[in-house]
C-alpha cells in the first residue's frame, strides 16, 4: 500500500497559516450570520474552535513527524468530531462547514492513499450528520453537499499537486547532490588516473633503462673485467676485448636511441625477432657463456609491442646468465608452433634458482609481459639452472 511520505512536505510556517486563516474566515463568517444564540454557545463555539485551530496545528505536526498511521487516525476522529460539533452549533451560518475542509488536506499528506480516500468520505458524512442533526431536512442537507464536495475534491487535488511538485523540487536537489558527489568522485578518479598513468610511465621508463642500458653497461664491465685480468700477460687480447667493450658501447648508444624512439612512438621496426635476439648472443659469448637460439615451427611476424616484449625478455635471460646463474651454456628458444601464442624459452646450466629474491629485472620482466596479455613461469631449467617461460598471444 503506498504511502505518502509526510515529511515531503512542510507542516509549519504557510501550513499552519492557511489552516488557521480558513478556521477564523469560517467562525468570522458563523458569527456575522448568527442572528440569535445564548452565550453559552459562543463560548462553547469559541472552546470548540480553539481546540480544533490548536489540534490542527500542533497535533498535525505531530502525526506528521511521527509517521505513525494509527496517530494519524486518531487525530482524524477527533478533529472530524469536533469540526462536526462546530457545524451542527453554527446551524450553517455563514457556510461554516468550511472549517471541515482542511482535513481533506491533512488527510492527503499523513494518511496512505486508500485510507486517505476513506477519511475523506468520512470528512463528507460527518458534514452530512451536522447539517441533518440541525435542520432534520434532506433539502437542506443537499443544498449544501454539492459545494461542500467540490471544495473537499479541490483542497484534495491542490494538496496533491503540491506533494508532487515538492516531490520534484526533492528529487531535483537529490539528483543534483549526487551528480556533484559523482563530479567530485570524477576529479578524484581524474588524479588518481594521472597519478597512475605517471607511475605506469616511470615503471616503464625504468622498466627501459634496466633492460636496455643496464644489459650493455653488465656486458661492457664484464669485458673490462675480463680485459684487466689478462692485461699484464696478454696484452694483445687485453686490446681485442677492449674493442669489443668499445663495439658494446656503440650497441648501448643505439639502443637507448632506439628506446627513446619507441618511448615517443608506438615500437616499429622491421627486423625479425630471431634475428634481433642473434644480435644479443655474441654479449653472451663475450661473458665466457656459449649461447644458443633454438627455433621451433614457422617464423612470423608479430606485433611490434609484442616483439619488442621478448626481445627484452630474452635480453634479461642473458644478463641473468651473466650476472647470476655463474653458467657457461644458455639456451632460447622461440616456439611459432601453435597458432594463438608465441612462447619464449630462456634456461642455462648456472647455479639454479635456488631461494631467488626477485628483483627488478624479473619484476619488469612480469610487468611487460603482462601488459601484452601474456604469462611468465619462472623455475629451476632441466638443465640444472635458472629458467622462464614466457607464453604472449600472437
Amino acid at each position: 500500500m503506498n504511502r505518502t511520505n509526510p515529511s515531503i512536505i512542510r507542516t509549519g510556517g504557510d501550513a499552519d497559516l492557511a489552516f488557521a486563516v480558513v478556521v477564523l474566515a469560517s467562525y468570522f463568517a458563523t458569527f456575522s450570520s448568527l442572528q440569535e444564540a445564548a452565550p453559552l454557545k459562543i463560548v462553547i463555539l469559541i472552546g470548540l474552535g480553539t481546540a480544533y485551530l490548536a489540534i490542527g496545528i500542533y497535533g498535525y505536526a505531530f502525526c506528521a513527524r511521527s509517521k505513525s498511521v494509527l496517530l494519524s487516525l486518531l487525530y482524524f476522529a477527533v478533529q472530524i468530531i469536533v469540526g462536526g460539533l462546530i457545524v451542527f452549533l453554527g446551524k450553517g451560518a455563514g457556510f461554516n462547514a468550511l472549517v471541515l475542509m482542511p482535513l481533506a488536506g491533512h488527510a492527503v499528506v499523513l494518511l496512505p492513499r486508500r485510507t486517505g480516500y476513506i477519511s475523506h468520505i468520512v470528512i463528507m458524512l460527518a458534514y452530512v450528520a451536522a447539517v441533518y442533526a440541525y435542520s432534520g431536512s434532506v433539502e437542506v442537507v443537499w443544498q449544501g453537499l454539492p459545494i461542500f464536495t467540490a471544495g473537499v475534491v479541490f483542497i484534495v487535488v491542490f494538496t496533491q499537486m503540491a506533494l508532487n511538485e515538492e516531490a520534484s523540487r526533492r528529487e531535483v536537489e537529490r539528483l543534483l547532490s549526487e551528480l556533484t558527489e559523482a563530479n567530485q568522485r570524477l576529479r578524484e578518479y581524474a588524479l588518481q588516473a594521472e597519478d597512475l598513468a605517471t607511475a605506469k610511465e616511470r615503471n616503464r621508463l625504468a622498466r627501459e633503462i634496466h633492460d636496455g642500458l643496464g644489459h650493455y653497461l653488465t656486458t661492457i664491465h664484464m669485458q673490462i673485467q675480463a680485459a684487466s685480468a689478462v692485461s699484464a700477460n696478454d696484452q694483445k687480447r687485453a686490446k681485442t676485448i677492449l674493442t669489443k667493450a668499445q663495439s658494446l658501447t656503440q650497441e648501448a648508444l643505439a639502443d637507448v636511441r632506439h628506446s627513446v624512439a619507441a618511448l615517443r612512438s608506438p615500437v616499429e621496426g622491421h627486423k625479425p625477432l630471431a634475428e634481433m635476439i642473434r644480435g644479443l648472443l655474441e654479449g653472451a659469448r663475450n661473458a665466457g657463456i656459449e649461447p644458443e637460439l633454438i627455433i621451433s615451427g614457422e617464423e612470423r611476424n608479430l606485433n611490434p609491442q609484442t616483439r619488442w616484449t621478448l626481445y627484452r625478455a630474452a635480453q634479461e635471460g642473458i644478463s641473468n646468465a651473466c650476472i647470476h646463474a655463474k653458467a657457461s651454456r644458455l639456451w632460447i628458444t622461440l616456439d611459432y608452433s601453435q597458432t594463438d601464442c608465441v612462447i619464449l624459452d630462456v634456461e642455462d646450466n648456472g647455479i639454479g634458482p635456488g631461494d631467488y629474491k626477485e628483483g627488478f629485472g624479473l619484476l619488469g620482466l612480469k610487468e611487460r609481459v603482462s601488459s601484452v596479455g601474456g604469462m611468465v613461469e619462472i623455475g629451476p631449467s632441466k638443465k640444472g639452472g635458472f629458467a622462464f617461460d614466457i607464453k604472449v598471444p600472437a
